[in-house]
């Protein structure tokens, strides 16, 4: 399908029935919907005005808040899981994930041999690829390329053979700190999700970590992936049922309780979060670059336009896409070893590029593009009801929508919200500045929690 093609964008996909655990699985935008409907907001706010309580935290991070009873849960660059007392902002306890924090002492010492010697090979390779293009060079002003071809092969299989050394030092490569864009994003993006009894975390470093509500760590793993993205990590993990389920750049679902691998697929990096949905009796995982897993064995069902930067969400059984194109497709009833989506509508979204995840509520679907365009959708036709240029000031619209009791919340990476009465008429509550931030707020109660780049808050009228 051409449309398909087209589509850079974000899914909706419901969120799984939660009967079969005792505890609701909170995570990325809570359920990962974005929506809380029974909450009664605060609407107005500043630094100095509302403010419950604001912790100063370890340093800056874009994670959300998770909230499990008592306690919030939030991160910190560049590997710190923090846990926080909910009445006041106490920090309760905070855990680092650096390598040596999750690896054994005897482990290091291979790590540590294995990362000299790859940093031997890494400099003679980069000295046989230096000699490489200046011989490239004297061949296309040589009259006998003969002698240089030689040459050149023989630089090329010193080069074949430093490769091949490098595949025999596996603890090296997954012992190497990937890149990270340290201005906006860093190591610490990915937001911590619980089961009620436990909670885990993801960092950048790609260690994937698990400790009981009171900072004991019950299980931890250094994952082998080593994205490419010079931008780093993002996308948040997903506890589905039992399982925990990571994309970095493969997708492994473990164990919750042993942190034992249940299955492993390699699919690419995302930079949004998956999202969990149920297709009849089945818990499927969609994720953001656009396929569709089977929860139960990573086998996937479908796959769906690449999803670049934001998350999925399905509602009643209706995937909708938001981007260049906006769609949306049927789920079917049950599903096989496959699933086909049936289109239903597709539109034109005002905006070049959504980097907020939108949220869908009442029969619309809310999307504001990076550039600060809203769009607001019948969630049924794919009409657009209304457009509006929001006036958010400096700085494009990074953090996802929300929505609280009958409010839309906007925000701007210059930490500007825009409260915005939900309905099909524009309607602006008020306008609030804190300061600068990319995180997501949630919403408790009558609270709402902000992760700043260098505070936490919690803001009540």
């Amino acid at each position: 399908m051409k449309l398909l093609s087209l589509l850079t964008c974000c899914v909706l996909v419901s969120v799984a029935s939660q009967a079969e655990t005792s505890q609701p699985l909170v995570g990325w935008r809570n359920d990962g919907t974005g929506v809380y409907r029974s909450e009664s907001p605060p609407t107005r706010w500043s630094k100095k005005d509302n403010v419950v309580w604001s912790t100063k935290m370890p340093s800056r991070s874009n994670s959300l808040p998770v909230i499990v009873g008592d306690q919030l849960f939030v991160c910190s660059e560049p590997f710190t899981l923090l846990s926080v007392r909910l009445s006041d902002g106490k920090i309760l306890w905070q855990r680092q994930n650096s390598y040596k924090d999750v690896t054994s002492k005897e482990q290091m010492v291979k790590v540590g041999k294995e990362v000299q010697a790859a940093a031997v090979l890494h400099k003679r390779r980069a000295g046989f690829k230096s000699k490489l293009e200046l011989l490239n060079e004297q061949r296309q002003n040589a009259n006998n390329t003969d002698e240089i071809d030689k040459q050149i092969a023989a630089v090329e299989s010193d080069i074949e053979e430093v490769v091949a050394k490098l595949a025999t030092l596996p603890l090296a490569a997954r012992y190497t700190l990937p890149l990270a864009q340290p201005q906006y994003n860093g190591y610490s993006t990915a937001s911590p999700t619980s089961d009620g009894q436990r909670v885990c975390a993801v960092f950048g470093n790609r260690v994937t970590v698990c400790f009981d509500l009171e900072g004991n760590r019950q299980w931890a793993h250094v994952l082998p992936d080593n994205p490419q993205s010079m931008w780093g990590h993002s996308s948040s993990p997903l506890m589905v049922a039992d399982k925990l389920i990571v994309n970095i750049d493969g997708i492994e679902a473990f164990d919750v309780k042993t942190g034992k691998s249940a299955w492993r697929t390699k699919y690419g990096q995302s930079w949004g979060s998956p999202v969990r949905a149920r297709i009849g009796d089945e818990d499927v995982i969609a994720l953001a670059n656009g396929r569709i897993l089977r929860a139960s064995d990573g086998k996937r069902l479908t796959r769906l336009p690449t999803l670049e930067r934001a998350s999925p969400v399905i509602v009643n059984e209706t995937a909708y896409y938001i981007g260049v194109r906006a769609a949306a497709f049927k789920f079917p009833a049950k599903i096989g070893d496959s699933i086909e989506l049936a289109e239903l509508w597709t539109v034109e979204p005002k905006g070049s590029l959504f980097s907020a995840s939108p949220v869908v509520d009442g029969g619309l679907v809310y999307a504001v593009s990076t550039q600060k365009i809203l769009n607001v959708i019948d969630a049924a036709t794919g009409k657009l009801v209304y457009v509006k240029r929001l006036n958010l000031g400096d700085g494009p619209v990074w953090p996802s929508l929300c929505i609280a009791g009958s409010y839309l919340y906007v925000s701007s990476r210059n930490g500007t919200t825009l409260v915005i009465k939900t309905g099909r008429q524009h309607k602006e509550v008020s306008k609030n500045t804190l300061e600068y931030f990319i995180s997501t707020p949630v919403f408790h109660q009558n609270r709402m929690y902000v992760r700043t780049n260098q505070r936490l808050y919690c803001i009540g009228e």
